[in-house]
């Protein structure tokens, strides 16, 4: 026997042995994965062991090898598997089959020959999940502009700009994963093997490294060719004139990791427009992981839920797995350009999923019970002492809410809820009027002048449903300190109120500046003098043991740090601390909302105040 011969009977005893170790694994796999047994002996049915949709192999390129060895076959390709199952007529095509293929067929892009093995029965289907819904505000619109506005687009582009390229490496990245505010849509972070991707932005640059756009240093300005979009959006009824543009370029092989786009930063609804080729984008909440098919040319609308709580991402890889009406298959990717529309916010935010919300992570967290022991001792025991002080700041109407009262018809019934010392309870004898307050001082100051009052928790305001004609509810709300007790104070409030009645909310805004002429608070006084522990931030902070929080200290001329704020107040020589909610911008009307008995009016900004007017609706009769 010459050597040759004996080199050629060792390759081949080695490759009997690699293919008996693969059948081997693959025995045990098949039987963990679906309780199937491989067969020693030819039966109808064959498993490819290394053939499935996660090795990348398509559908159509087994159907290309097996159509011209049988005439008639069931090929089950099962999702998430890296094998396959082929059903022939008769144990001699399945024996045609694996004498053809078993360690002599090598796919492209296969580092090896395929391994094939008999088996006593296969998967009845596929394995395919039926779609799942989409999470609550995403939506998809296909062909959402046209193959030659796609050309357009894409004609624009040049990538081999150096400026346009990402440095991962460069990157000090923060750690990512399921977190809540780490990257946005456009974090150029791949997998470890990848370097660059390409990223444009305009409008706007978002910084990689802190996670923030700087609102007032803005770049170059979104292109005039690029405005066409804008239209097609408001044509579809996005709201936003967007003012932020990020431009991503993938190649096959790269991926962005989970993230949700921080909330601060951007407005709710963010648009992006995939262009090239189609990729798969995941969505993931706890346990439910939905992919979502990119088509070319489609128009990704994220709001609400899907944008503030869900995670997005792309794998990191060639291929995808798609459906098709033969079952499922893998498509190769090619070069993916997506525009990514936002809207800068300028200001906090103050969605409902304070999970994932960064700006609710820098807040202080009070629950129902801090809540109740807050209140009482820097908002309540606070206003006993200081009653008589606070009534003689407190003399000059408001002209806004004096002109609210103005419009009211003879003979209407008024109540004023937190009325204070009572200082809209005098004038215009047209109007009868009442007040009720928590403060048992500031009720003796008000009977003293002959105001009908009584002492009340504006949580459990004394009066019967749709008793009252109009509400005037002035700096009261943003004492109380959960969105739980702001919204039933301002229930109380509409449910009391007869159907058509009105009623005028006056809350502290956050953003009111100390240097501007707007706020009658910031810019009076002097900078307070507290002593307390002050952290690094160097803002003051009260430690309130009996409801293991701290807050922080507001210090006079300057602006808010966040919205729970203990407000500074001195007599004297004492000094006392009340508890406020400064709102946001958009945070009253957001809570109004939530009351379906109630519509609104009118909001506006009035000398350091959101205000809003309610109309209660007319009772539905069924």
């Amino acid at each position: 026997m010459s050597s040759s011969d004996k080199t050629n009977i060792m390759t081949i005893e080695r490759d009997d042995r690699k293919s008996i170790r693969k059948q081997k694994r693959a025995y045990h796999r098949l039987l963990r994965d679906m309780n199937i047994k491989c067969a020693e002996q030819p039966t109808q049915h064959l498993m490819i062991c290394n053939g499935g949709l996660v090795t990348g192999i398509k559908r159509e390129t087994l159907q290309c090898v097996l159509d011209p060895l049988i005439s008639k076959y069931t090929l089950i390709m099962p999702t998430g598997k890296s094998y396959c199952f082929v059903t022939c007529n008769s144990k001699e095509d399945a024996t045609c089959v694996y004498n053809y293929i078993h360690g002599r067929i090598k796919l492209p892009g296969q580092n090896g020959p395929l391994y094939v093995c008999y088996t006593e029965t296969v998967s009845t289907t596929d394995n395919v999940v039926p779609d799942p819904a989409f999470p609550s505000g995403l939506t998809l619109m296909e062909n959402f502009i046209t193959e030659e506005q796609e050309k357009i687009l894409l004609g624009t582009l040049d990538w081999d700009k150096s400026k346009d390229l990402v440095d991962l490496k460069s990157l000090n990245l923060m750690e990512y994963g399921e977190c809540f505010l780490v990257l946005t849509t456009t974090l150029a972070i791949v997998w470890s093997h990848l370097k660059l991707r390409g990223v444009k932005h305009f409008g706007y640059e978002f910084e990689y490294e802190t996670n923030l756009v700087n609102p007032d240093k803005p770049i170059e300005p979104i292109p005039q060719e690029y405005k066409f979009l804008q239209t097609l959006f408001d044509k579809h009824g996005h709201k936003y004139t967007y003012d932020q543009l990020t431009i991503n370029r993938y190649i096959p092989g790269q991926g962005i990791p989970p993230h949700i786009d921080t909330h601060s930063v951007f407005e709710d609804t963010i648009l992006s427009l995939s262009l090239g080729s189609t990729w798969v984008m995941y969505f993931k909440k706890k346990d439910q992981k939905i992919d979502v098919l990119l088509p070319a040319r489609s128009l990704l609308i994220m709001t609400g839920e899907a944008r503030y709580a869900w995670t997005h991402g792309i794998n990191a890889r060639y291929s995808d797995v798609i459906k098709t009406e033969n079952g499922p298959t893998t498509q190769e990717r090619g070069i993916r350009v997506s525009f990514t529309f936002r809207k800068v916010r300028r200001g906090e935010c103050y969605c409902d999923f304070k999970n994932y919300c960064d700006t609710a992570k820098r807040e202080t967290f009070i629950d129902d019970k801090a809540a109740s022991e807050l209140e009482n001792s820097y908002v309540h025991k606070v206003y006993e002492e200081i009653a008589n002080h606070f009534s003689e700041t407190r003399h000059k109407q408001w002209p806004n809410v004096t002109k609210f009262l103005e419009s009211l018809e003879e003979g209407t019934l008024l109540l004023d809820v937190g009325c204070g010392n009572g200082k809209y309870l005098c004038g215009d004898q047209n109007v009868y009027k009442m007040g009720c307050d928590y403060s048992s001082g500031l009720m003796g100051i008000c009977r003293k002048q002959n105001f009908e009052v009584l002492q009340c928790n504006c949580l459990y305001l004394p009066y019967k449903d749709d008793s009252v004609d109009a509400i005037i509810s002035i700096a009261v709300i943003h004492h109380l300190s959960t969105e739980e007790r702001r919204l039933r104070a301002i229930s109380e409030i509409v449910r009391v109120l007869r159907p058509k009645g009105k009623c005028l909310i006056y809350v502290w805004a956050m953003e009111q500046r100390w240097n501007s002429q707007d706020s009658f608070y910031l810019k009076s006084g002097k900078k307070s003098k507290e002593s307390k522990k002050i952290n690094q931030s160097g803002i003051n902070h009260e430690r309130i043991s009996e409801c293991n929080l701290t807050l922080p200290i507001h210090e006079n001329r300057t602006d808010f740090p966040q919205s729970n704020m203990l407000i500074p107040w001195t007599k004297k020589s004492e000094h006392f601390l009340r508890y406020y909610h400064v709102f946001r911008d958009g945070e009253i009307a957001r809570l109004c909302t939530k009351i379906p008995s109630a519509s609104i009016k009118e909001v506006y900004y009035d000398q350091g105040n959101w205000c809003v007017i309610l109309e209660k609706c007319m009772e539905i009769i069924e």
